[in-house]
Formats: C-alpha cells, structure tokens, sequence
C-alpha cells in the first residue's frame, strides 16, 4: 500500500524590488488553502491532414492565476493591501496613541508594488509565482466565527525551486467574531448578523514580444467596491433606508487581541452607501432576517473608502 501525503508545507511572499523578478518569501501566512492554476497555452493549428484529430501544439503564453484562504491576521498583510486597494505611496507605520502602531490606506491608482508567493506542496513540490497583483479581496465576518480572507491573485511568471526556505510565523491571533461591528450613519447596528466586504481590480495581464513566454506586466482595470450584510429585522429602519434611497456612511470594524491599551484593528470606512437589494423572506417558524446588497459610489472630494490598520508591525513589512 503506497504511503499517503499529509497536508504539510508553506505559504510566504516577499515585495519584488523589480516586477517578475523572483524573490524568496520573507513573510509566512498561516493560511488554510492555497490554491494556483499554472496553465500552458498552445497553439494548435487546424490543417487538412486527412485526419479529424489534432496532432500539432506549439508554445504559447502561459497564465499563472490563485487563491488563497486565510483566518485573517492583523499582521504579514500590510503589503497585499496596499496591493489590493492599489494604494499609491510608501504605507508607513505610525506609532498609536493607545499602543502599536497605525498605517492608513486609501484606494488609489497602481504604484507597480508586485510580489513573490512561494508554496511548499508537502515539502515536495516547491513553486515561486512572480510578478504578482492582489486582484479580489473579500472579507468575512459572522457572529460566531473568526473573521477571513480570500485573496484572488494573478502574476506573470513562475520556476520550480529546489530547496525549502526557511518558515517563520507571528504569534498574532486572528480577528474574531467577539470584535467584529458595523456602524450606520455614526450609530452601531447591533442587529447585522454577518457582513461580506470586496474589493475588485479587474487585473488585465499585458503581453509583448520578448522571446518569453511569461506575460511583461499586469494592470488594474476599473474598480468594484461590494458589501452585503445578513441583519435580524428588529424594526424598519434598514428596510426605509433602501425605500427612501437614502445615502449613508457604514463602519465595519474588527478587533483583536491588546495592545497597551489600545487592541489590533481593522476599520474600513465608507462614506457613500446605498442599499440597492434587500430580501426580507417569510418562513413559518422562523424569526424574520433580511438580506441587504449595497451600492459603493465615490465621494467627490475624497476616497471610495479608507482603510486603517492597528497592529505590532512597526515597519511597512
């Protein structure tokens, strides 16, 4: 009987100092999968060969695209979201009043930031992904559950290496679902039951003729801004904010573990906000809930949205 392969390895990346150009991780995630499609595009020729069947594939560009899942850290993410949010601009992390140290980021256009991911596929099969761009970011909260991330990530090269680096992991705790909150229009909604926020940056990969078959660059196409939410209908009020088309501002704010006396954070603001869908089902034996969509518009003197971090990184790294 062949012997069976644990579900062992790593996952780290590192900032390129140039786009695609291969660099060992430096920074480790626990994440809890992992996931990239390393595709070969040929070209394949329709001739009259007296056959029905295909029998010529030449080279092509290939694509190298993923996922990855994780309890989201309050640490080892400062880079990939400055990526996702395309912030433009060094992040720096500021010393906080209450303890640790603050970084602040704004949406914006691309700065050409890119990254390394390397994975260990049970310390066996070790591939390094190059050149690339967080593409999707979605976040997650529920009561009951510890806050997580999903990451949609597209690059441009990639070359299997040889030998396993050497892993390091922070002892931060995950955001959980005891410091998770939403405030509308300045005031806590105690009744949302769970919120899904994501950013979309439409990443467009760019070929030109180099003798490679690795794309030359990728780039951010328009932005999407999405958030839902699962609310106990206790009232009204949501339910005349969608009727009325009013536009407000929403809070989401996830907490961690202490820091001084301050703790870790995540807060994103968004200043203009519509509800444009809100299910309210019937179901006999059932407490009423309703579901809300919203449409995410851009203030015209300011950011779609900010983002602030609070942790115990005190370098932009």
């Amino acid at each position: 009987m062949a012997n069976s392969l644990s579900n062992v390895g790593y996952v780290g990346y590192a900032v390129e100092s140039v786009e695609g150009d291969l660099t060992a991780p430096n920074i480790f995630l626990p994440v809890s999968s992992f996931s990239f499609d390393s595709t070969n595009d040929y070209i394949m020729p329709d001739q009259i060969r007296g056959d029905r069947d295909k029998s010529i594939a030449m080279a092509s560009p290939y694509s190298v695209s993923g996922t990855m899942e994780m309890e989201l850290t309050p640490t080892g993410i400062r880079p990939l979201l400055k990526s996702a949010l395309a912030h433009s601009g060094t992040i720096n992390a500021g010393a906080y009043s209450g303890g640790g140290y603050l970084s602040t980021f704004t949406p914006g256009s691309d700065d050409g930031t890119t990254f390394s991911f390397e994975s260990s596929a049970a310390d066996i099969l070790i591939m390094r992904y190059g050149g690339i761009r967080v593409n999707t970011l979605e976040i997650n909260a529920a009561f009951g559950e510890i806050v997580t991330a999903s990451w949609g990530l597209e690059g441009t090269t990639r070359a299997k290496q040889g030998g396993l680096q050497s892993e390091s992991y922070s002892t931060a705790l995950p955001f959980h679902f005891t410091g998770a909150a939403v405030k509308v229009n300045g005031t806590w909604a105690a009744n949302v039951k769970n919120f899904t926020f994501n950013v979309g940056n439409n990443i467009e990969r760019i070929g030109t003729l180099r003798r490679t078959k690795s794309w030359y660059r990728s780039a951010f196409g328009a932005r999407d801004v999405g958030l839902s939410c699962t609310m106990d209908f206790q009232n009204t009020a949501d339910h005349d904010l969608f009727l009325n088309e009013t536009e407000f501002e929403v809070v989401l704010l996830m907490t961690g573990a202490s820091l001084g006396t301050s703790v870790e954070t995540l807060e994103i603001t968004i200043p203009r906000v519509r509800w444009n869908m809100v299910n309210a089902p019937l179901q006999a034996g059932s407490f009423i809930e309703q579901a809300v969509e919203a449409v995410i518009l851009k203030p015209a003197a300011s950011a779609i949205f900010s983002l602030k971090v609070v942790n115990s990184e005190s370098t932009s790294v």
